[in-house]
């Protein structure tokens, strides 16, 4: 199995990450820091790593300077994420041999440039191939999106879960999110609002949902 490291330090990307590579059959591996992310590297030979660049201590870019410097490691293709709107960053990336995606990114965008630098860097097939359209993608890393309504205590959260295709197929929304194994349920492209409906609290990328807290659930074709 194909070993990703990644290099985050915010929970709510860690799950979400760690979802989608566990579903797309990777193994990921998991740094907070480049301290930690460097001792993986060394131990782990990782085939990808995905490296973000604010961290705690140093940055991303001091571990990608490490990887190149070291004759081990020079090669590892690196994928570097950023939500900071630094001018040329794609460019920097490029300079240090590592590809780009920015913040907040889509889990197929993730998913698309690691086999896509696994293909070329192996040549073989360590792992699928790029893929072409939403259709096959969803097909090959074996998950569906659903778009949902959740109810809990005071809040209204609209947004789309991403579940396996024998969950997806119930029309039922509350029984494909809660049969899922998860603890957290992380919904993506949400809206949070109070349960007025009026007021917006926030709009993230992506956001975890305790399934405790989870009062009732409903496609969201139907509540539109």
């Amino acid at each position: 199995m194909a070993k990703v490291l990644v290099v985050e330090d915010q929970p709510s990307v860690v799950a979400i990450v760690r979802y989608h590579l566990e579903n797309a059959g990777l193994d990921g591996i998991f740094a907070g820091d480049t301290d930690e992310a460097w001792r993986h590297i060394v131990q782990e030979e990782p085939d990808v790593a995905v490296v973000d660049i604010k961290l705690p201590g140093s940055d991303g870019w001091s571990l990608l300077e490490k990887i190149r410097g070291d004759s081990r490691f020079r090669h590892l293709p690196v994928v570097v994420l950023s939500g900071l709107l630094e001018p040329d960053i794609a460019d920097k990336a490029a300079s240090m041999g590592a590809e780009y995606l920015s913040k907040p990114f889509a889990a197929s965008a993730l998913l698309s440039k690691i086999k896509g630098l696994m293909v070329t860097t192996n040549g073989s097939s360590a792992s699928p191939g790029p893929v072409t359209g939403p259709s096959a993608l969803a097909s090959e890393i074996g998950v569906v999106s659903i778009g949902v309504v959740l109810l809990l205590d005071g809040y209204r959260i609209e947004g789309h879960v991403h579940l396996p295709p024998e969950l997806g197929r119930f029309s039922d929304a509350w029984e494909s999110v809660m049969r899922d194994h998860r603890e957290f349920v992380p919904v993506t492209t949400c809206r949070v609002t109070t349960g007025d409906g009026d007021t917006a609290i926030a709009t993230p990328s992506f956001i975890e949902v305790r399934k405790s807290h989870i009062r009732a659930v409903f496609p969201m074709d139907m509540t539109s």
